[in-house]
């Protein structure tokens, strides 16, 4: 008789082990990991594309390859979000829960944010004055650079180097010392070319500019007149 009982247990416990077993299986197999991981890429994705279109640049994502195997525990099939205070690029992650049961995960990622930027195209020691040839763009992850670097060609050619820096890196903003720039009020000379004439005259600056800007005067008569300011303090305006 006993034998018949115990028997009768171990067969229900198997039973129940043999459903568990199935309803587990059950479930993962209705969890689509791919899909959700593709989801949780390009939410991050899509928060990072304005900085990429900004700086003319792209972006990549990765999620963490071990992700695959927490995903596919989920008891339901969960709603992938992006955690709040989250960093658009760099090390981040994407959130995953269930809407009816007490479970959540966050997955590791890592969003690259890839621009082409000014790099040396040879060392550059302090005092060096940058000119056309010592630098060439190349596609670099600003994301692994939180100090920030320098993005803009054409703040390159007449700046100076105040610390050293290594060819084919990015230059940090710190390492340049942009080209000298007048200020509102700074005196110059204006060239006022017009057809068949030049006439020069001074004025005096009526806001910030650097060489190459465009630039507004008001010239020692009253007038104003805009022009672009050229490296030796003078204005020239076509008329």
């Amino acid at each position: 008789m006993r034998r018949g009982v115990w028997a009768g247990v171990f067969a229900a416990a198997a039973l129940v082990l043999a459903v568990g077993s199935a309803r587990g299986a059950e479930s993962a197999s209705r969890v689509p990991v791919r899909e959700l991981l593709e989801q949780g890429r390009l939410l991050l994705e899509e928060r990072a594309a304005g900085s990429a279109a900004a700086l003319g640049g792209r972006v990549e994502v990765h999620i963490a390859e071990q992700a695959a195997a927490r995903v596919a525990d989920a008891p339901c099939v969960p709603m992938v979000f992006l955690p709040p205070g989250g960093r658009p690029t760099g090390k981040t992650s994407i959130g995953l829960r269930c809407a009816a049961q007490p479970w959540q995960i966050r997955v590791p990622a890592e969003v690259a944010l890839l621009v082409p930027v000014p790099v040396p195209t040879r060392p550059l020691g302090a005092g060096a004055v940058l000119r056309e040839g010592d630098w060439s763009l190349a596609e670099v992850n600003l994301a692994a650079w939180p100090r920030g670097v320098a993005t803009d060609p054409a703040q390159m050619e007449g700046a100076t180097v105040v610390r050293a820096v290594k060819a084919g890196e990015p230059i940090p903003p710190a390492s340049l010392q942009s080209r000298a720039h007048l200020g509102a009020g700074d005196p110059v000379q204006v060239i006022l070319n017009g057809a068949g004439f030049v006439i020069k005259a001074t004025g005096k600056m009526l806001h910030q500019a650097s060489p190459g800007q465009q630039a507004r005067v008001q010239l020692d008569s009253g007038r104003t007149v805009a022009g672009i300011l050229r490296d030796d303090r003078e204005i020239e305006v076509r008329l």
